[in-house]
């Protein structure tokens, strides 16, 4: 039996046994990744940890694989040609990150640690060392860079407060909204506002409800230290840890003035009317429908009046539209200076306004405001192209008197305003509820109208022109009448006026220039001794651009000669824009036919504009008439007329005579002519034939005085 060893050799051998299998272990079982590589790069041993985490199936396959570190390992091969440099120099690295590849091609983010192994003359052998795989915290690394960007360059501002609502961190987004600086921020209680302006305790109610629901979100008005107020949206989201408790809060905040400026200007914008700046039809109603919410607990009386420019197309079509927005910011201004500071003032629509009196003691009272809008449109209106006079139509209706719904006060005041505009010699209606019925009526005509035109219903009558010196009947004016399919004669007083509003009065008043001037040559030819026939134009058709011509084909049609032909218009169809009512009356006398002005004194012609119209006759309206025998003032106007048109070359005719005494007066004045019940009634066609003729050959004395002509 050979001797024992030893036991300290026993010992010694088996405590370097022991080390070795301790290291192998550690080596085999560590989480990290161990590694030796030459220096050229490729590997000499490496454990199990390091193959899982490069994606081998162990440390074998990866050192066959892995032949040339610097391009097969690392992303960016650099990094090796980094690593080697640094372990030359140092001898060793300490957390040297880099991203590699995986066997399947996938990358990771590594750390390294390792060192250099040396023999006795200095020269490296080899590396060893250390890899861990930092790739979740590289990631974690990225999301707070990303977080972190995203703090400091959102446009939002954001503030991070602490439970104690003191301020721990702020963006640079929160500073430009606010004009707050950060250093005077960090640390302190949280505010949005220039100091003195924030409502106190506001900041710490809201992060109670944030605390209370996790979320608190509203709009609030704020002001920066130079004192300019803005409006912000802000949120507030509670962040909590795992065990629920609140942390922090996060408030953000955006500057929202200039959305809650355009939202101003989008609400205005759907509640004004743009070119007057008065509430629009919408908002109109809106007014209306809480004035009379306000009024009904008191039952009180409110009124509302619906206004429409007399001849606003007319001034629309002859000036142009600018010129037409022009008077309509007039009107608008003198509206509301003819107003209290509790009326309401709107644009309707086109030329349209309606206006809303609360308050209002009885239907006196209504008239009194008529009253006074009118007077407020008695001054003329200047415009940069011209002066002229606007008078409004008004309907007026009353709550609870007529209606008691918005829509139902407004059609009533309409309906009152198209009768004013019709019948009234005031300009103003207050509502009945007979309107209604005659409103009914008139949609009615209107529809029947329309096929009278296409199936020719219209019949002539004819009034004569009495010579007050000779007594003789000299010429006639053609009126239209209207016989309806249910045998009624219809007045033109109905259905003129739907005529021009619905635009048919264009082809009614060429139906009637044509008949009469077939009319007139017809009796021409059969001998009946007259001096001319006259006839009706009004406004739209004397403004059309075609009136001249379409006198000239109809004269050319009928043979009539045109010094036969009078045409009559009214001074407001002249003194809408004068210089082109001067071009088509001489275009018109340039065919030959005479020129009237009908209802002469009613309007607003200017001596100025009169003496440039060429013109035969003035036919004096019949309202200065009525009273010319009995009162002093109509028989001075009578006489400056008759004086005015002797001086200008003008003839005259004196309508609506129906007494003695009145053509006494007219022809003690020397005013020619006359027409008038006194003398005849319009006639129909045949029957003015009869009467002509038959006071031809039998004249009987109409007025005393002076002896009757004879037959001629």
């Amino acid at each position: 039996m050979p001797d024992a060893l030893p036991d300290t050799d026993w010992s010694e051998s088996a405590t370097a046994s022991e080390d070795d299998g301790r290291y192998r272990s550690i080596f085999e079982n560590a989480v990290e990744g161990i590694y030796q590589t030459t220096v050229t790069g490729s590997y000499l041993r490496v454990n199990p940890a390091l193959a899982r985490m490069y994606g081998y199936q162990g440390p074998a396959q990866l050192i066959a694989g892995l032949t040339d570190i610097a391009k097969q390992l690392y992303v960016d091969s650099q990094r090796r040609e980094d690593f080697a440099r640094a372990m030359a120099r140092d001898g060793v690295i300490k957390d040297f990150e880099a991203q590699i590849y995986r066997h399947d091609g996938s990358v990771i983010w590594i750390e390294e640690n390792a060192r250099c192994v040396r023999d006795h003359a200095g020269h490296i052998l080899y590396y060893e060392g250390m890899v861990t795989d930092i790739s979740a915290r590289k990631a974690a690394e990225e999301q707070i860079r990303l977080l972190a960007t995203v703090f400091d360059s959102v446009s939002d501002g954001i503030l991070v407060i602490d439970r104690a609502l003191t301020i721990c961190a702020v963006n640079p987004a929160f500073t430009r909204i606010t004009g707050l600086r950060r250093q005077d921020l960090i640390g302190q209680a949280p505010r949005l506002s220039a100091p003195g302006f924030e409502e106190r305790g506001l900041i710490e109610r809201i992060c109670a409800l944030a605390d209370d629901t996790g979320h608190w979100r509203g709009e609030l008005g704020y002001v920066r230290p130079e004192y300019q107020p803005f409006a912000a949206w802000v949120s507030v989201t509670t962040v909590r840890n795992p065990d629920g408790r609140t942390e922090y809060f996060v408030l953000a905040c955006s500057d929202i003035t200039d959305r809650k400026q355009q939202e101003d200007r989008i609400r205005y914008q759907a509640n004004f009317d743009a070119l007057t700046n008065l509430p629009n039809r919408r908002f109109l109603h809106e007014q209306l429908d809480q004035a009379i919410r306000l009024a009904a607990p008191g039952q009180k009386r409110l009124a509302v009046a619906f206004l429409d420019l007399d001849r606003f197309k007319q001034i629309n079509d002859s000036l142009g539209h600018r010129a037409g927005d022009t008077l309509l910011k007039r009107v608008a201004r003198r509206l509301r200076n003819a107003s209290r500071a509790t009326d309401i003032v709107g644009r309707y629509g086109g030329d349209e306004f309606v206006m809303i009196f609360p308050n209002i003691d009885d239907r006196f009272s209504g008239s009194f405001l008529a009253e006074k809008l009118l007077y407020s449109f008695s001054d003329p209106f200047q415009l940069p192209e011209r002066e002229l006079f606007c008078t409004p139509s008004i309907g007026i209706a009353f709550y609870p008197d007529h209606a008691d719904t918005a829509d139902g006060l407004i059609r009533c005041a309409d309906l009152a305003m198209y009768h004013s505009k019709r019948a009234s010699p005031r300009h103003y209606t207050l509502f009945s509820q007979e309107m209604l019925q005659q409103s009914s009526r008139r949609l009615d005509l209107e529809h029947d109208l329309r096929h009278a035109i296409q199936r020719d219903e219209f019949v002539m009558h004819y009034q004569p022109k009495y010579d007050l010196e000779t007594e003789r009947i000299v010429g006639a004016e053609g009126l239209v009448r209207w016989m309806h399919p249910s045998g009624v004669l219809i007045s033109p007083a109905e259905f003129i006026p739907i005529a021009e509003e619905t635009g048919l009065i264009a082809q009614l008043g060429q139906l009637t220039l044509r008949k009469v001037c077939q009319q007139a040559q017809a009796w021409r030819q059969a001998g009946l001794l007259l001096d001319g026939i006259a006839v009706n134009l009004s406004p739209r058709e004397f403004h059309d651009a075609n009136i001249v011509q379409l006198v000239r084909t109809v004269l050319d049609n009928t043979g009539l000669p045109p010094d036969f032909l009078e045409l009559e218009l009214t001074e407001g169809a002249m003194v809408v824009d004068v210089d082109h009512a001067v071009d088509t009356l001489r275009r018109l006398k340039g065919l030959g036919v005479r020129l009237a002005i009908d209802d002469f004194g009613t309007g607003y012609s200017s001596l100025a504009y009169l003496k440039r119209f060429p013109i035969d006759t003035l036919k004096i309206d019949r309202s200065f008439v009525r009273d010319v025998a009995t009162n002093a003032t109509d028989t001075a106007i009578i006489d400056t007329i008759i004086g005015l048109a002797s001086s200008l070359g003008f003839s005259v005719v004196a309508e609506g005579v129906e007494t003695i005494a009145q053509a006494l007066v007219l022809r003690e004045r020397n005013c020619r002519y006359a027409q008038g019940y006194l003398i005849c009634r319009p006639l129909p066609t045949d029957a003015f034939a009869e009467h002509v003729r038959d006071a031809e050959h039998h004249p009987k004395p109409l007025l005393p005085g002076r002896p009757v002509a004879g037959k001629s």
